[in-house]
């Protein structure tokens, strides 16, 4: 493990609990995320990662209770397909989770890497991404508790930050922390999730079951095979429009060589009346699994693994990168839904481990590959410092000429 960094003016604490912190990771809409080492005796030391309530919400009921609720909810969950937690305790009156530490990155940052490296994702991973992801789906949507009480799980929050890639080649599905069940309730007038992740029943705040989960697995497994934005927009109004209606091209218009059953497999995920989409993630898994057997779709988690040691070719790379992120604005991922609202509302909550996508939005023309672009303020800084230097020059240039003359 890496030496401990703790910046006291950040509010980075050098200890929570009996955890010593190596670095922060991340900070997102009602708490923050540490690396962390367990040590022992004989120089033991193991990898952990701490999720804490933000000091200025461990006082405010609803928030103490949604995480109150994750903790809960994590300690029914033992799957190989969900990152596992540990621990759950208070530390200096704030609530804290001891989660696995998955050394890798998450989906987000592949995505991200994929693109400024030229490493296109494709339908391979795509496929291995997606039925791991199902597996963990089947498992949490049929959860009941110890006196056979159906949890009716709903994750809610499916989208790349959330699902975590080891170097291994193991996916894992994270942050259950805005879980809605049989036995939970979510505050009124509050949304949660991403928008351009979200089922157009989940961001209609319709009611919603485990099938919105499989809607926003659709998108996820769109994005990854295609390597295009499917309903991101400009704004947090043009990405709700893009969920509700926008037109869905087939992935096989974009990757002609795709193959049909996995073209079937994400159109039907992405149908909109969740009547016609997958019923359940067992029925989904079932179709990815037959088509894991296909000769092109061997060695799948191979794939993925040689993947990330390509992108993050050490281990402590992707986690670097996150810990020089620009800190997020406190609450967006809990934004209060008011008529007219959605255009003042943020479409990104916390993601565990990396910076924001920088995916595009599909262009017009479908044989353009992603690309990264400039924004509109660095193109402007550019362009004043491309003239500054020009006049610089043409400056140095007559000084020059007048001293000879």
């Amino acid at each position: 493990m890496p030496t401990p960094i703790s910046n006291p003016s950040l509010g980075t604490p050098a200890t929570i609990g009996k955890y010593r912190i190596v670095r922060e990771v991340g900070v997102g809409g009602m708490a923050e995320v540490f690396l962390a080492s367990r040590e022992g005796p004989e120089g033991f030391s193991k990898p952990y990662v701490i999720k804490r309530i933000l000091p200025q919400y461990s006082q405010d009921e609803q928030f103490a209770r949604l995480f109150v609720t994750e903790a809960k909810i994590a300690a029914l969950l033992d799957h190989p397909n969900i990152v596992h937690v540990f621990d759950f305790e208070i530390d200096r009156g704030n609530y804290y989770l001891v989660m696995e530490y998955v050394a890798g990155a998450s989906l987000l940052g592949i995505m991200r890497a994929s693109v400024q490296k030229g490493l296109p994702l494709g339908p391979q991973v795509a496929a291995e991404v997606a039925t791991g992801v199902a597996h963990a789906l089947a498992y949490a949507h049929d959860l009941t508790l110890p006196d056979g009480t159906r949890l009716d799980l709903v994750h809610r929050d499916i989208s790349p930050g959330n699902i975590l890639i080891s170097r291994d080649g193991a996916v894992k599905l994270a942050d259950f922390g805005v879980v809605k069940t049989s036995v939970t309730e979510t505050p009124l007038g509050i949304i949660t999730g991403k928008w351009a992740y979200m089922s157009p029943e989940q961001i209609g705040a319709q009611a919603i079951d485990r099938r919105s989960d499989l809607f926003s697995l659709g998108i996820i497994t769109y994005e990854v095979a295609t390597g295009r934005r499917l309903f991101r927009g400009s704004t947090s109004n043009d990405t709700v429009a893009r969920v509700k209606s926008a037109i869905i091209p087939r992935p096989r218009t974009i990757v002609p060589d795709l193959d049909p059953l996995l073209d079937q497999i994400i159109m039907r995920l992405l149908e909109r009346d969740p009547r016609t989409r997958y019923q359940s993630a067992a029925e989904l898994v079932t179709d990815l699994e037959n088509l894991r057997i296909t000769p092109a779709f061997l060695g799948g988690s191979l794939r993925l693994r040689t993947l990330v040691r390509s992108l993050f070719p050490d281990e402590q790379s992707a986690a670097l990168a996150a810990s020089t992120t620009p800190r997020p604005t406190p609450m967006q991922g809990f934004a209060r839904i008011t008529p007219g609202s959605l255009s003042r509302i943020t479409s990104e909550s916390m993601a565990l481990a990396v910076p924001a996508a920088a995916l595009r939005s599909p262009p017009e023309d479908p044989s353009e590959a992603p690309r990264l672009e400039l924004s509109e303020p660095t193109k402007t800084v550019t362009w004043r410092l491309i003239a500054a230097l020009t006049l610089a020059c043409l400056a140095a240039s007559a000084l020059f000429w007048l001293l000879v003359l």
